[in-house]
């Protein structure tokens, strides 16, 4: 009988934890696919720029080509070693586990760029080849251009992208693993926690849950790039 309030009190805590671990997920991947589509589409603007300004007859530049394949080069360090050097860097500056929700943001959105460049980058190509030199008579440049212009082309490889960015910021596990503490969790991080503690259940549930959602975001994704490309 006494067993009872105290089984019933776990699973209060546990379905808790759970749900607050879900919520830092979505909410740190949300920002982190933001930030990530954010930065691959002014990284491709630019490149953009440079592109059309080496076609009017100055020569390749250095900027260019790191606009051009620099965000490919993410791909080469694990997520990982990303989260330990900041560590290192961070210890003895701040204290780390308080920054740990820019970290998993800054780290994942950084990873997920290769995968948002590619499914940004031909048709923003493809629309700045329509629209360059409508754009340059009307002197619609910027924002407006984007909004009014371009906006209708990169609605859906923006938004593959992004289902890209928030299905990998989701799943990981590399920097959480180093900043995440009690306050910090994420469904990975707590997954990692049950297990370690033998919830072999427990952690069955939190895999099923996180693998559930990433394969739709990747099913929503894959979709929206084949209407894209169509």
């Amino acid at each position: 009988s006494q067993c009872a309030p105290r089984r019933d009190q776990y699973q209060r805590q546990r379905h808790a934890e759970q749900r607050r671990a879900t919520l830092t997920s979505a909410g740190l991947a949300l920002i982190a696919a933001l930030l990530s589509v954010s930065l691959s589409l002014v990284l491709i603007a630019a490149r953009r720029a440079l592109a059309l300004r080496r076609r009017a007859g100055s020569a390749m530049s250095l900027l260019e080509h790191a606009a051009d394949t620099g965000a490919g080069f993410v791909l080469v360090v694990p997520p990982i070693v990303l989260g330990a050097g900041w560590f290192l860097a961070l210890r003895n500056i701040t204290d780390v586990f308080a920054v740990a929700p820019v970290m998993v943001v800054a780290v994942n959105a950084v990873m997920a760029m290769p995968f948002a460049i590619r499914a940004i980058r031909p048709a923003y190509d493809a629309a700045s080849e329509r629209h360059e030199r409508l754009c340059l008579a009307l002197g619609i440049s910027g924002w407006t251009r984007l909004s009014l212009i371009d906006w209708p082309s990169l609605r859906r490889p923006l938004a593959t992208g992004f289902a890209f960015a928030m299905a990998l910021s989701l799943g990981d596990l590399g920097v959480i693993a180093l900043f995440g503490s009690d306050s910090v969790q994420t469904l990975p991080y707590l997954l990692l926690a049950r297990m370690g503690s033998y919830r072999t259940a427990d952690a069955a549930g939190l895999a099923l849950l996180l693998g559930l959602v990433c394969l739709m975001l990747v099913v929503v994704a894959d979709g929206l790039g084949r209407e894209a490309r169509a």
